[in-house]
């Protein structure tokens, strides 16, 4: 192969490489490795398209003291601003984005309601097979689930707790645990984050090894929202096996290159 190729296929090479690397997520409540950043503007939460394609984030930040949120009400403290999902060959990366803190008290006496679990649906059928738990001693835990809570609000978004919408599962009711993963809810909050700079943000950023899911791929749902289901939220990634379009891109660049290294030398014999 001449030099000139060589180098550009080198250079290639190191380019792709430097956008695997930027594509690495440390389970830490620090959304910076996901290109999200705290400047005060909306499109702080945009995030790495190298990383996150359009279709695998979604972003709702909402504001004020008691705002309609969806399905529910509930104001910033019950906001789910913003879901993020990442899958490596290794691991399905989760990273959310809310105005409820961890620490918020689940006594529905006092219309006060705590955080929900991760739900996982495979298939986009409303079934919600697994998920992960985001609270208490088994935070990080990952369960086929049989039977999930429900909220308050039913599919039309008004008050009705005896006929919730069975579209946003809220914790764990009962299940089998398939494994566990890294997670953590940041206990601190930090502001400046989008145009609403003064609210209160809080992350929940988790790691899921995708042993768990054996038997299962393609597109699915991960969902979360608090339990009484003011605000509820959902990205749709898909299982390895289609190749992205970053790295898609970057194979048929080094096609090209290699189709070119092979014609080139048989042009010269037969010269």
């Amino acid at each position: 192969m001449p030099r000139k190729q060589i180098l550009a296929l080198s250079a290639l090479l190191i380019c792709f490489q430097a956008s695997v690397n930027a594509a690495s997520i440390t389970v830490d409540g620090n959304l910076a490795d996901w290109g999200l950043k705290r400047n005060g503007n909306a499109n702080d939460w945009t995030p790495n398209p190298l990383l996150v394609p359009p279709n695998q984030y979604k972003v709702e930040d909402q504001t004020g003291l008691n705002t309609r949120l969806f399905p529910g009400w509930g104001g910033q403290a019950y906001d789910a601003e913003a879901i993020y999902t990442f899958v490596d060959s290794n691991s399905l990366y989760i990273a959310l984005v809310t105005g409820l803190s961890p620490n918020t008290p689940d006594n529905p006496a006092a219309n006060s309601y705590g955080p929900g679990d991760f739900a996982i649906d495979f298939g986009g059928d409303g079934s919600f097979e697994f998920g992960v738990e985001t609270t208490g001693a088994n935070k990080g835990k990952v369960y086929q689930v049989v039977a999930w809570d429900y909220g308050l609000w039913d599919t039309d978004g008004e008050y009705n707790p005896n006929n919730p919408d069975l579209a946003h599962p809220t914790s764990i009711k009962s299940g089998t645990q398939v494994g566990i993963g890294q997670l953590i809810y940041t206990n601190s909050w930090f502001t400046n984050m989008g145009e609403y700079i003064q609210d209160k943000h809080y992350v929940i950023e988790a790691a899921i090894p995708l042993s768990v899911f054996d038997g299962f791929s393609g597109k699915f749902d991960v969902h979360w929202t608090m339990n009484c289901a003011n605000d509820a939220i959902w990205a749709d990634p898909i299982l390895p096996g289609t190749v992205s379009e970053p790295t898609s891109i970057a194979l048929l660049a080094l096609g090209l290159f290699a189709m070119a290294a092979k014609r080139k030398p048989a042009a010269l014999l037969t010269a």
